[in-house]
């Protein structure tokens, strides 16, 4: 990490695994200028349009997720198959980094972004996990989220029935989260 770099935004690429969005560089005292300047030296690499790694080489699994929150904006969290890899509800990565914005949010609106799927909702501020980093949905959100997606009842039912018996949550809290009583 570059020692010329202010402690804010430290302590911010120490969350985000070392990504950060131009829009916080700028909130955080980072000078636009040697945010382009490291891009053109080859220190740090662009991950999404407007985000950044602040490092050169292969980018870890978590450094893309942050990255494509960072792109999606304010209000982004992991959900559906990626919820599902980050949960242990699936054993490999997902192939597309899904995730949800606030329903009244486009961020895909003006400018294409590869390799995401973007749900919108409503609900998205009940639905985040209130402590996982990245953001997430909770786990019961997330089943109910792969249900919603599932192309068949088999695949809906073994959904509910992979993340009891791994233990992750119970049918309780499925139907509670479902609005049930």
């Amino acid at each position: 990490m570059p020692i010329d770099m202010p402690s804010q935004s430290d302590e911010l690429l120490a969350i985000q695994s070392k990504v950060i969005a131009c829009r916080q560089g700028a909130e955080t005292g980072v000078n636009p200028r040697a945010m382009r300047s490291r891009m053109g030296s080859g220190r740090w690499q662009r991950l999404q349009w407007g985000v950044y790694a602040v490092h050169s080489g292969e980018p870890a699994r978590e450094t893309m997720l942050w990255a494509a929150l960072l792109r999606a904006g304010p209000g982004a969290v992991l959900s559906h198959q990626t919820a599902a890899e980050r949960h242990g509800l699936i054993d490999g990565p997902s192939s597309l980094i899904a995730i949800t914005v606030p329903a009244a949010r486009h961020p895909a609106q003006l400018k294409k972004i590869t390799g995401l799927v973007i749900h919108r909702s409503d609900a998205i501020l009940r639905t985040t996990h209130p402590a996982m980093l990245p953001p997430c949905t909770r786990i019961e959100d997330t089943v109910l989220d792969l249900i919603q997606i599932a192309p068949n009842f088999g695949d809906a039912y073994t959904w509910i029935c992979r993340a009891i018996g791994r233990r992750l949550t119970t049918a309780d809290r499925i139907r509670h989260a479902n609005g049930g009583a």
